[in-house]
């Protein structure tokens, strides 16, 4: 079929605090650049109607979001009014199954992580493989965010999707002064319980027990954000910062002037699937990086990232012998990783689609 003339970026809820909406907010900017007409569907809060950071050029629709039945409505409403050659779906949920249901729209279904197989109660993950089994169906094209996803969507049910990972998405900034007075091991993400900053927490406490007490800034919000700085006070850590959030030039100027960034990670169903964004931003910044060989890490940053086994004794001895000598920067080759290129790939994904 020929390039669609109109996307539709449809999502419910609040857009803060969720990484996934970087993916959208970035492909609309990059279509809008090749000409192609974006609609965002997007509920009305205080966030999304003030901090969306969307292309000025892209349409966008505010959805109402009354209680109960009515929702369901008005954001049947909103698609069909939106109309469009595609509408994009952000990751199987179930508000936008019951807006597309029993519609004839195309929808391209996009998975930047496989929630199936997500550790949720019980009940929860029943509802998760179910949205996973229609979002699979209902997609005219599917497009995945993660090496692993492309090929067990291909071994467990015979569907070719598109492999279209991550770009970078941080702004460039001008030459910046350091925000430390010492060596500084950096640490970026969200500290929710799944995922495994625990190692590197544990990793300086074993650090203190040998008498070596290297600084560590941990940047981030989530639900252990409390949890973690209790630790660092229980465990007499006062080489360790936990500021919470930060953005804009002062998470560049941590970034940038970082003497080492740390990125644990197990390997697990979920981080195979996922395509963290923050290795990206890591690679922008081209300061040496500390990881582990899992998912997708290693498509970014190749083989100039030191790997590590993702255990505790392993991040301790890599970060020590880290901060005791000079880092010179990394160049990743970044640049190829740009939502220009991901935009195109997209544009061929659906593209390729017979009506």
């Amino acid at each position: 079929m020929s390039e669609p003339r109109r996307i539709v970026f449809f999502s419910s809820g609040s857009w803060e605090g969720n990484a996934s909406m970087v993916r959208p907010r970035e492909f609309g900017r990059a279509l809008i650049k090749r000409g192609v007409n974006v609609c965002f569907i997007v509920d009305d809060c205080e966030y999304n109607r003030t901090r969306l950071d969307l292309d000025p050029k892209a349409e966008v629709i505010f959805n109402p979001r009354p209680g109960g039945i009515a929702q369901l409505w008005t954001r049947r409403k909103a698609v069909r009014e939106a109309g469009g050659d595609w509408v994009h779906v952000m990751n199987p949920a179930e508000k936008t199954a019951a807006a597309l249901m029993g519609s004839g729209f195309r929808v391209v279904g996009d998975w930047d992580e496989w929630r199936a197989y997500h550790q949720y109660p019980i009940l929860k993950r029943m509802s998760a493989k179910l949205l996973d089994y229609w979002l699979r169906h209902r997609a005219r094209r599917a497009i995945v965010a993660s090496r692993y996803m492309q090929n067990e969507f291909r071994r467990r049910y015979g569907l070719e999707a598109a492999y279209i990972p991550y770009a970078t998405y941080l702004p460039e900034h001008p030459s910046t002064s350091s925000p430390f007075d010492e060596p500084t091991a950096v640490f970026m993400g969200n500290l929710f319980p799944s995922y495994d900053h625990d190692l590197i927490f544990e990793a300086m406490v074993q650090l203190k027990a040998a008498g070596k007490m290297p600084r560590m800034a941990v940047l981030g919000m989530g639900s252990d954000l409390l949890k973690w700085r209790n630790f660092v006070k229980e465990c007499g850590l006062t080489n360790v910062d936990v500021p919470g959030y930060t953005v804009g030039l002062e998470l560049w100027r941590r970034l940038r002037h970082a003497h080492v960034l740390l990125f644990p990670i197990r390997p697990n169903i979920v981080n195979v699937s996922r395509c963290p964004s923050k290795t990206f931003a890591y690679a922008q910044a081209r300061r040496p990086v500390i990881t582990c060989r899992v998912g997708e890490v290693p498509e970014v940053l190749g083989e100039k990232a030191r790997y590590v086994e993702p255990t505790v004794e392993a991040f301790a001895e890599a970060i020590d012998q880290a901060m005791s000598s000079p880092q010179p920067d990394v160049d990743y080759g970044v640049e190829r990783h740009n939502w220009g290129a991901r935009a195109e790939a997209l544009l061929e994904a659906i593209g390729s689609v017979q009506k």
